[in-house]
């Protein structure tokens, strides 16, 4: 493992050396964190970290940018009962070449390396990958392709939806999927609203054989000035088999320039229901929606120095060929600004159960981090 640290940061400085116009920058960052149960047991964890991340351009005047960020962190748990667990991770979130070029009538942009991608559903994957994404952007049109990979990644740090980890690893390598996606866009139909169409397959290459197909539809737009929409629906099918379906409905709302507003719901299919089985995907967020129907609301305040947000849930279950009301979901988040490059943040979320058994969770995190 030492070994494979040490290559990375090798080709991380040979890919540098010969740029110019560097820009480069840090995070440090601190969260300590308190979990408890029903109110009986707690669980302190603490974590520490650092952040590096390097721009520069290729070549003058290319329109074409290298970009890196290097990331470690460790983290203690301690529970009452158990031995304290501490953890290491090191990672690189990010190695990309990005850029513009204008072709022909369009603009073809490029992503290419270690990066974020996130499908217009946000629910077939939405993590970081190994790979490349292209777009190419036309007056009336957008078209995109992308072809990923995620056995080289580190699974302690990707929020993968299926994944398998070691916790005695400062660096583990995840479950390999090739993702491979088309997507088209019309951004400016009538009354400016955008429809978009894309086609997903993701190839299982670690034996379990688990290869899915998704066709996700996106129509969204203003209603008025003040007022937006979102609607997407997503069906899959498992090894072309068994068909699945995620859909969600938000509306957005912005009474003034501070303050943001939200509401919608979401649907994940369940097995059992007719011709669906449970929803599931690379997105980690697909775990929570599976078998469920769950509306959501959301408020946000912001000015130049801070930021507030309540959001809150319902989940309903789909359990015993019916649905159940679930446990509801509550959060707060403050986010103080105290100079330009110094960040505190405080959270706090809960689970509240409707059963009477009193198996309330909640989670509390304080974090601080300052950037360079």
């Amino acid at each position: 493992m030492k070994k494979l640290i040490i290559s990375i940061c090798t080709v991380l400085c040979l890919m540098a050396a010969p740029l110019a116009s560097v820009e480069w920058g840090g995070l440090l960052f601190n969260e300590s964190g308190a979990s408890t149960s029903d109110f009986k047991e707690i669980t302190i964890k603490q974590t520490d970290g650092i952040s590096l991340w390097l721009k520069s351009p290729l070549g003058k005047d290319s329109g074409f940018y290298f970009s890196s960020e290097i990331l470690y962190k460790f983290s203690l748990d301690i529970a009452k009962g158990s031995d304290p667990q501490f953890k290491q991770i090191f990672d690189l979130p990010m190695l990309k070449v990005t850029g513009d070029l204008n072709a022909g009538a369009g603009l073809l942009s490029l992503n290419a390396g270690r990066f974020y991608y996130v499908d217009a559903t946000s629910a077939v994957i939405s993590q970081v990958v190994d790979g490349v994404a292209l777009s190419y952007t036309l007056p009336t049109v957008k078209l995109g392709g992308f072809l990923g990979y995620t056995g080289l990644l580190n699974s302690l740090n990707v929020p993968m939806a299926v994944n398998s980890s070691n916790n005695n690893e400062i660096y583990n390598m995840a479950d390999p999927y090739l993702p491979l996606g088309v997507t088209i866009e019309f951004p400016s139909l009538i009354g400016n609203q955008s429809l978009e169409f894309d086609a997903y397959y993701i190839q299982d290459l670690g034996g379990s054989d688990n290869n899915r197909a998704y066709a996700n539809v996106i129509l969204s737009g203003p209603i008025t000035n003040a007022l937006f929409y979102n609607a997407a629906t997503s069906f899959g099918f498992m090894n072309f088999k068994d068909l699945m379906n995620y859909s969600s409905f938000a509306l957005l709302a912005f009474p003034s320039e501070k303050v943001s507003l939200s509401a919608g719901a979401s649907f994940g299919s369940a097995d059992g229901m007719g011709p669906f089985t449970a929803y599931s995907s690379l997105a980690a967020t697909s775990v929570l929606a599976a078998s469920k129907i769950t509306p959501k609301a959301a408020f946000s305040y912001t000015t130049e120095s801070m930021n507030v947000d309540l959001n809150a849930s319902l989940p309903l279950e789909y359990t015993d060929d019916t649905y159940k009301i679930g446990s509801p979901n509550i959060g707060f988040a403050y986010i103080y600004n105290i100079f330009s490059d110094l960040q505190l943040g405080f959270s706090v979320n809960a689970d509240i159960d409707l059963t009477g058994s009193n198996a309330h969770n909640i989670n509390a995190k304080l974090n601080l981090a300052l950037a360079f």
